[in-house]
């Protein structure tokens, strides 16, 4: 079918649709509604937007011409502020909207507005206990540095989703013994769908990576994690490996430094962790700083030494 006759076709349906609506619905929000409906789904969000607009011009009430015109925004136009308007209208008509409260909250997250944030993610749990709300929580919380509340959401995002991602790990980590990689991959990118918070998934993505040589793939994938963990030191570690090995043509000295800086890190949350003395050895030793390449020798002899 020539792209002529395929335009036309949609138009010519879309028509129709127009006249069933219309014949059923009346000239009111209602009609104006579905109106919007058939133009989202053809994707003609302009027509949509308007129709949604005189949706509510006809009935303020309606809250889910309100959430419809939040997603638009929010996923067509990348217009945050608009979408955050639309979704708190919504939700000042129907308190309960657990999914519309986890939309504000996420973005009221991506604007820094922390309070309000947790104010509509804890509706979300309180409504519905999803497992997103849990985890935007645990940001906020590593945020604010309140780790023990990060904990304990972490630990409910485990539980509530354990019987889906179990599975799902056992079959990355066959796939892993089997070296194919590429359904090791699949399988925890899957995990992380279901539970954005799985530190094992996040561990295994960021090995398989590697060894697919994804360098950058694997440095993205730790830095969400650390976004969950940052006060793991194996996470940490981990992640200056990953940068240290990534030998960026252009950007060579960031990644060096985001080395040095995770394993300062890693030393302050526990100053018994030889790897990272060990790391900043091998770090300066390629920087030639021949008099901090033996501070961190001497520091690494030393840690190997306390820990006997």
């Amino acid at each position: 079918m020539s792209i002529q006759k395929f335009i036309s076709t949609g138009f010519f349906i879309v028509a129709i649709a127009y006249a069933y609506v219309h014949s059923y619905a009346g000239n009111d929000a209602s009609y104006y509604y579905k109106r919007a409906l058939i133009q989202y789904k053809y994707r003609m969000y302009n027509y949509a937007v308007e129709s949604l607009e005189l949706t509510l011009s006809s009935d303020p009430k309606h809250f889910e011409a309100a959430n419809l015109l939040g997603k638009i925004y929010l996923e067509h136009y990348n217009d945050r502020v608009r979408a955050l308007q639309y979704f708190t209208e919504s939700l000042t008509i129907n308190d309960s909207q657990p999914d519309i409260h986890l939309e504000a909250g996420k973005l009221y997250y991506f604007f820094s507005e922390y309070s309000k944030a947790m104010d509509h993610l804890q509706s979300t749990i309180a409504q519905k206990n999803d497992v997103h709300a849990h985890y935007y929580v645990v940001l906020i919380y590593n945020v604010q540095k309140n780790y023990d509340g990060a904990t304990h959401h972490i630990a409910l995002c485990n539980k509530i989703t354990q019987q889906q991602t179990q599975p799902e790990l056992e079959k990355a980590q066959a796939a892993q013994k089997d070296n194919d990689t590429s359904v090791a991959v699949a399988h925890y990118l899957q995990v992380l769908e279901i539970n954005p918070v799985s530190r094992e998934a996040y561990f295994g993505l960021a090995h398989c990576y590697r060894i697919q040589k994804k360098i950058n793939m694997a440095i993205q994938i730790l830095e969400d994690s650390k976004k969950v963990y940052p006060a793991d030191t194996n996470v940490l570690l981990t992640l200056a490996h990953m940068y240290f090995e990534f030998k960026h043509p252009k950007r060579r000295d960031y990644f060096i430094k985001q080395a040095i800086n995770l394993c300062k890190t890693a030393i302050a949350i526990d100053s018994s962790r030889c790897e990272a003395y060990s790391l900043l050895f091998e770090i300066y030793k390629e920087l030639g700083e021949v008099p901090l390449k033996d501070e961190h020798a001497a520091r690494y002899d030393a840690c190997l030494e306390g820990s006997r």
